[in-house]
């Protein structure tokens, strides 16, 4: 009897370290701290679903909201605006070249072009467009990156616009005709290495193009913790970790290069630190993450740390 019962006690032990091992959480290499609000000397911007970008050199931040283009200094304090006095249209996106001027996705008569202004705003050039649907505009290094959101095209050019390489996802991802419905580019940026990052929100997917060629993908629908409910922006942080955003979930998810699910912030609430229908995310050198959210809420700014 006295066997049976120790032979008994060792198997609930055994069982018992082992759903340890299944309920207790792995430590994640990455958090992330809630710094501030992009701001004016009146208090928090209320903007409402933004887009912008980081200029890595001088850790400025451009945002465009209502047709004005707002630049912030490193500590989130608006410096400058401009805009109202521009003549090209509606500005769609934007991109800081390596001298520093900035360079403007617009459209006006249905026309795409890419205006070319100083850092104050003034224009120097224009360059119209070939006119694929380009409304995403990245530059890295020497190359400036098009996307076509409902197209599913990706267009790489020098920075004078010459072009250098295109692609067409529908066709690279092999997509069938159930899945090419409603699919559409929302996240997308490019990495330090030169790997296209983009999300397809109805595919459930954050994919990676490489500069080869080749594509991969991760993501799976689902509400759990590293499941995607609404995906939307995306960027990769200095450790190459990914950076997803889930505008349902109000939340950004991290994963790891190998693309293991890390941790995730944000969440739903009325708290500093919490995000409300989260959307566009950059993020600067200093791998500092940039977010912009819905219903009035602003851009929200945190800071990555590593274990």
């Amino acid at each position: 009897m006295k066997v049976k019962l120790a032979k008994l006690i060792l198997g609930f032990s055994l069982i018992a370290i082992v759903l340890a091992g299944f309920l207790t959480p792995v430590e994640a290499n990455v958090s992330a701290t809630f710094l501030y609000s992009l701001s004016n000397f009146t208090g928090k911007i209320p903007y409402d679903t933004t887009r912008m970008t980081v200029d890595k050199k001088t850790g400025e931040i451009y945002v465009i909201y209502e047709n004005l283009l707002k630049v912030f200094n490193p500590a989130g304090m608006e410096i400058y605006n401009f805009g109202e006095d521009l003549d090209v249209g509606q500005i769609i996106d934007l991109a800081v070249v390596p001298n520093g001027d900035l360079l403007l996705l617009t459209v006006k008569d249905s026309k795409e072009t890419l205006v070319k202004c100083n850092y104050r705003g003034d224009p120097i050039s224009r360059m119209e467009l070939s006119g694929f649907g380009a409304n995403r505009l990245v530059c890295h290094g020497d190359s400036l990156y098009f996307a076509s959101a409902e197209g599913m095209k990706i267009v790489i050019t020098d920075l004078e616009g010459n072009f250098k390489k295109g692609y067409d996802l529908v066709s690279l991802l092999e997509l069938k005709e159930k899945e090419r419905e409603g699919a559409e580019i929302f996240g997308f940026s490019v990495d330090g290495s030169g790997n296209i990052l983009f999300t397809i929100p109805v595919l459930f997917k954050a994919f990676m193009l490489s500069n080869d060629g080749k594509i991969s993908y991760f993501g799976r629908p689902g509400g759990a913790p590293g499941k995607f409910n609404v995906v939307s922006g995306i960027v990769r942080d200095s450790k190459e970790n990914f950076l997803v955003v889930d505008r349902l979930k109000s939340a950004v998810m991290i994963f790891d290069k190998k693309f293991n699910f890390v941790t995730q912030f944000g969440f739903r609430g009325l708290k500093p630190e919490n995000l409300f229908a989260p959307d566009e995310i950059a993020i600067d050198t200093n791998d500092r993450i940039y977010v912009t959210q819905g219903r009035k809420r602003g851009v929200s700014v945190f800071k990555l740390t590593y274990n």
